[in-house]
């Protein structure tokens, strides 16, 4: 496997699994629930199975999705779900009142694109039929349909995509792959109602998003003081710049910002929504980001970006997306995945300099017509 230190990324390289036997739901009932991942990068790659699942459903039946209540926002704004149903507690066992609302609704089958014991047990306890998934955490009695995948050996790239593995399972319920392959969101609120701060930096023709940050682990975190060079450059050449993550990130974007021109610099770590993010990166001419949930969204909303690849898989987790480069320069001991570098160092990291972001966001800006101002 070919491995470049800049890696374009196109959809139809996305490596699918075998094919599973088509499965046949004995009843459908009201319609189907669908238990969507916990992480944001997760749930966006499974997008596109619940837009198959959705095409596999009879027309009077509804497409009712259980997820985190941090990640509702997503399937709201798209027309295809019917209902959201918020777990406030994702990794407890769900309250009655849940329960009570996936009984209410009656779908007669679920699919569960996570692997959790406890919910599959919480949907059987709201009256669901027919659940299907794979067969995980001693799950598989439960089970209906089991799409087993192979264990992911640490050390070796991933043969498949994520995105496809969820699509496998949606086109063995009789589900199409969706064209376009990512969903089209419709975002509920328009860009003029999201808080004045993110709305004023809409209409800058050469906004540049930084997501610096990594719910996962520091191990592949692009050094802020990485991200701080890059983005003087952006803004040198007549851009503006919006650091944008979760609450507990906010000292990541500090760092950044307080190198760079106040009034060139935004830090909106933990000010914003899943509405107001998705508008963020709408209007962004790009975005840099590391391996996260927020790569995986900008993504999806197509909007062109470059991301820092280490210890992770992008095989396994690259974007979901034609318009998205990946910087990657292998180690031996990579994709070792794990959260915190044994070395202290993340070596596979620490080698994406930015010099070589700075480069490469040049030709993207070059080739996107981007107006980037010519400095001596």
């Amino acid at each position: 496997m070919k491995h470049d230190a800049v890696i374009r990324q196109h959809l139809d390289l996305l490596k699918r699994p075998e094919a599973f036997d088509a499965v046949s739901v004995p009843q459908w009932r009201n319609g189907l629930a669908v238990r969507m991942p916990n992480h944001l990068g997760d749930a966006v790659m499974a997008l596109p199975a619940l837009a198959a699942l959705h095409s596999a459903l009879p027309g009077n039946c509804g497409l009712f999705v259980i997820t985190p209540a941090s990640n509702a926002q997503l399937y709201r704004a798209l027309p295809f779900v019917d209902t959201v149903i918020a777990l406030e507690k994702p990794h407890k066992f769900w309250s009655k009142k849940e329960r009570l609302q996936v009984k209410r609704l009656r779908p007669g089958a679920a699919v569960l694109f996570n692997h959790s014991l406890r919910d599959a047990v919480c949907l059987k306890l709201a009256g669901v039929p027919y659940l299907y998934g794979e067969p995980t955490r001693n799950r598989g009695i439960l089970l209906a349909g089991k799409f087993p995948f192979p264990a992911k050996k640490r050390g070796e790239y991933s043969p498949t995509h994520q995105a496809m593995r969820y699509l496998a399972i949606a086109e063995a319920l009789g589900g199409k792959v969706p064209e376009p392959f990512m969903p089209e969101f419709q975002i509920p609120c328009g860009a003029d109602e999201v808080t004045e701060k993110v709305s004023g930096l809409f209409y800058h023709p050469l906004l540049l998003t930084i997501a610096p940050g990594a719910a996962y682990g520091a191990a592949k975190r692009w050094p802020h003081e990485y991200y701080a060079k890059v983005a003087e450059f952006w803004i040198r050449h007549g851009g503006i710049v919006a650091l944008c993550g979760s609450p507990s990130e906010n000292s990541i974007c500090e760092e950044i910002a307080e190198v760079l021109p106040e009034n060139k610099a935004f830090n909106l770590c933990g000010k914003t929504d899943l509405f107001s993010l998705m508008h963020l990166f709408r209007f962004s001419a790009f975005a840099i980001t590391n391996d996260s949930g927020l790569m995986h969204l900008a993504s999806a909303l197509r909007c062109p970006g470059l991301t820092v690849f280490g210890p992770t898989d992008l095989y396994d987790t690259g974007p979901v997306s034609n318009d998205w480069l990946m910087l990657h320069e292998r180690e031996t001991c990579a994709p070792c995945l794990r959260r915190v570098c044994p070395k202290k160092n993340p070596v596979c990291t620490l080698k994406i300099t930015p010099a070589m972001v700075i480069r490469t966001l040049k030709k993207e800006a070059a080739r996107r017509a981007l107006p980037l101002q010519q400095k001596h």
